[in-house]
């Protein structure tokens, strides 16, 4: 989920996006937006200064305007796909077209986003396209070193599926976008629910990924002290930004200064981003999502509580399983693997997790996370070590 997203962000060496063009307030606008972001931004103001800054800087994404003097983004784009054919780029252009959006596309452009843009849109792409280069990094890795079959088979059979998942998804947001002309309301909402299958099944891709790399003991990077009231601050203020969170009233209840854990930062943010996500769409429209973060001398506490329907008896035994869904959720979109991703993360952490529900009151969801102590994390990252294998 959002987790992939951000372990880019969160390493040593953050993300570098490189933006080419010709006006100076655009390349300036994308740099205050993204800079806070824990993005690096390089700039040009045209094709030739952006290849040589291609080819010294290597960065993970591009923002290309479409139409430069010169040598335009099309042109440059096709430049850079010659020597760099995994480069990720987002084609952005006043001038937009179903023409245009085509050509992008058929040029190697990952997707188009048209001005003006809101500093919201232009986030969500880049983290979109981060999270695809490193995707594609994680497949090329696997294929071209020497995972185990079913490691690799699985690498491939999520690629093949969310490729063309991926493609659908951007060919309808230029429909729905108006780049093809009007569309009656009829048409739209029949291709809106397209657009959201579409999401959906992403999102099941990913998150079965997820689920079944940390099943074989993967997924997880090395321990370091980690904030983690920085990190649980960071989803929430993700989560308020969510239209299904602008429903519900989301609040954070800190208890003074939370201090350090002995824990993977990025698996630990997807821990949380799935019980934010997960209280807040089984929250109805006027109700209350609470998190909490408890700090103690041994270990932290952090809570999600929602006002929701609650979880039936018969569900709650199985909450946990890969795949179940209770009957009172089958209308909530979800993939039904969130609840087993946290499980497992929580586990590799040495910690625990609890639940608490009542029918019509709503549930809350406890996790206990060890201070210090030999982890799951540090115990996989040593026998890798000791396998001769990279932590």
């Amino acid at each position: 989920m959002e987790a992939d997203r951000e372990k880019s962000l969160r390493s040593e060496h953050p993300p570098k996006v490189l933006v080419v063009d010709d006006e100076e307030w655009m390349r300036d606008a994308c740099a205050e937006i993204l800079q806070p972001e824990g993005f690096e931004v390089l700039t040009a103001a045209d094709g030739p200064s952006g290849l040589e800054l291609i080819r010294g800087r290597s960065p993970d994404l591009m923002l290309i305007d479409l139409k430069m003097p010169g040598m335009d983004g099309i042109a440059y784009l096709k430049s850079v796909k010659a020597f760099d054919p995994d480069m990720v780029a987002i084609m952005i252009t006043g001038y937009a077209t179903l023409e245009a959006a085509v050509e992008a596309m058929k040029s190697g452009a990952y997707d188009f986003l048209p001005k003006p843009f809101k500093p919201a849109d232009l986030r969500g792409v880049a983290r979109r396209g981060l999270e695809h280069r490193a995707a594609a990094q994680r497949f090329s890795a696997l294929l071209h070193g020497e995972a185990p079959p079913k490691e690799l088979h699985l690498a491939m059979l999520a690629h093949r599926f969310k490729a063309p998942l991926v493609a659908i998804q951007q060919c309808v947001g230029v429909v729905l976008q108006g780049y093809a002309g009007d569309i009656s309301s009829r048409a739209r909402g029949m291709i809106e629910l397209v657009a959201q299958r579409a999401e959906q099944m992403i999102q099941f891709v990913d998150d079965w990924l997820t689920l079944s790399r940390l099943e074989q003991g993967k997924g997880i990077n090395e321990a370091k002290e980690v904030d983690v009231g920085q990190i649980v601050r960071e989803v929430v203020e993700r989560a308020r930004q969510d239209p299904w969170a602008q429903r519900v009233t989301l609040r954070l209840q800190a208890q003074g200064e939370s201090g350090t854990i002995r824990a993977d930062p990025s698996s630990l943010d997807e821990l949380v981003s799935n019980l934010v996500d997960n209280a807040v769409r089984y929250t109805p429209a006027g109700g209350t999502v609470t998190v909490t973060l408890e700090p103690g001398a041994e270990a932290v506490l952090v809570s999600v509580r929602d006002t929701g329907p609650g979880i039936r008896p018969e569900d709650l035994e199985h909450v946990f399983e890969p795949f179940y869904r209770g009957q009172a959720q089958k209308n909530i979109p979800g993939t039904g693997l969130g609840l087993p991703i946290v499980k497992r993360i929580v586990e590799r952490h040495g910690g625990t997790v609890e639940v608490d529900t009542t029918l019509g009151r709503g549930t809350v969801f406890r996790v206990l996370l060890p201070r210090a102590g030999k982890t799951g994390v540090e115990e996989g990252s040593k026998a890798r070590a000791a396998c001769g294998e990279p932590r």
